[in-house]
């Protein structure tokens, strides 16, 4: 299913609400690590095995170190009958930044972007593949509901630079009761429930972690955080990993 885009949206950023039971740190080191972004919807026909192939990242060893998947689901397509509850307008409007910098043709779903370039994965295939140059570290340590993050580079950064700080959604599950996907069961893995950018002049930063709406949030969750240059959707280096499971 394609169609191309030309609305534009507003960016919408969560407050934080809900926190992690202890700390923990996640560590890039210097080698990039792939960052793999899915564009997808609920009310898609297509993206079911998009979807799949995203999700079996979940038991793959390399996850976290080599590469870091995403799931932004986009709005675009609830007017078919089905209202993706984990759409955002702000994820159609990345897709669509992404088109305007020239780094995919056009704006549809399912649609999957490799360290900042339109790919198309074979389903059969194995891990997307790139990334290992020496670009620096970058550390992220969470404290309960804040967060550190660096990038260590050499020489050290000088230049503004962007953290993309999302927190991921594991294991969830969609019994889809209208529009294309009318009874079908969907299994959702890495979808971003919440994200927030941070602006920083010297590869430093504190801040709060984004809030997920509580009827949003599963029970696993994960962080993943990418450092990129202002105006320039392309990552530099990404880290991420498994929250701690909060006492009940």
């Amino acid at each position: 299913m394609k169609r191309l885009i030309v609305s534009l949206a507003t960016t919408i950023l969560l407050v934080p609400t809900a926190g992690a039971a202890e700390d923990v740190r996640f560590s890039s080191g210097p080698g990039q690590t792939v960052l793999v972004e899915l564009f997808t919807s609920e009310g898609c026909n297509s993206c079911p095995p998009a979807e799949a192939y995203l999700n079996r990242f979940v038991n793959d060893p390399a996850l976290w170190k080599k590469f870091i998947p995403l799931a932004f689901h986009v709005d675009y397509w609830d007017y078919l009958g089905w209202k993706d509850r984990f759409a955002q307008p702000a994820h159609a409007e990345r897709q669509r930044r992404y088109a305007q910098q020239r780094r995919v043709s056009t704006v549809y779903t399912p649609a999957f972007v490799v360290n900042g370039q339109g790919w198309r994965p074979s389903w059969g295939g194995g891990e997307p593949v790139g990334g290992g140059v020496s670009v620096g570290t970058l550390t992220v340590d969470i404290t309960g509901q804040e967060f550190e993050a660096r990038f260590d580079v050499s020489p050290p950064a000088s230049n503004a630079l962007q953290l993309n700080l999302a927190v991921l959604g594991m294991g969830l599950v969609s019994e889809i009761q209208a529009g294309e996907n009318a009874g079908r069961r969907s299994q959702h893995e890495f979808v971003v429930l919440a994200h927030k950018q941070i602006a920083s002049d010297n590869g430093r930063w504190r801040d709060r972690l984004p809030a997920v709406d509580r009827d949003q949030r599963a029970r696993r969750m994960a962080v993943a955080a990418w450092v990129s240059r202002p105006g320039d959707l392309a990552p530099l280096q990404a880290t991420g990993g498994y929250l701690p499971v909060a006492p009940r």
